[in-house]
């Protein structure tokens, strides 16, 4: 994460079979399988159907946290983006903690590159990192 914007997770997991994605418009109110924020009904939201080891699965994505995961990821596991991205985080800044240098910087490209509700969050991780050195 330091020099681009890729966090490294080592995903290992099998994709799916077979898989269905698209941009819907939610007709009733889902769950982000992400950050568990309410997709209200008019809200875009990304729909993903496939089956992963011979189970079926659905998972509804709100727009913020597809572009924490578009932005910031090659490889993912769903429901796991937020942790990956934070654990990244906090384990470059420890590491910089470790050399009392300063907090890493996430690229500004990649911050403006989100939704304003991905951004925000992002933000508000590296300000809370401000606060703790």
């Amino acid at each position: 994460m330091e020099c681009s914007c890729t966090v490294d997770v080592d995903y290992t997991g099998d994709g799916p079979v077979c898989h269905k994605t698209g941009i819907r418009t939610a007709r009733k109110k889902h769950r982000c399988i992400e950050c568990g924020k309410t997709i209200i009904p008019g809200e875009k939201y990304e729909h993903v159907w496939g089956v992963w080891d011979s189970e079926p699965s659905t998972y509804k994505t709100c727009l913020d946290c597809k572009s924490l995961r578009d932005v910031f990821f090659d490889g993912f596991s769903y429901t796991q983006v937020w942790d990956d991205f934070y654990n990244e985080f906090e384990s470059i800044t420890n590491f910089y903690d470790e050399f009392r240098s300063i907090t890493p910087d996430i690229p500004e490209s990649c911050i403006s590159a989100l939704t304003p509700g991905a951004r925000a969050k992002v933000c508000e991780l590296i300000e809370n990192s401000w606060d703790c050195n």
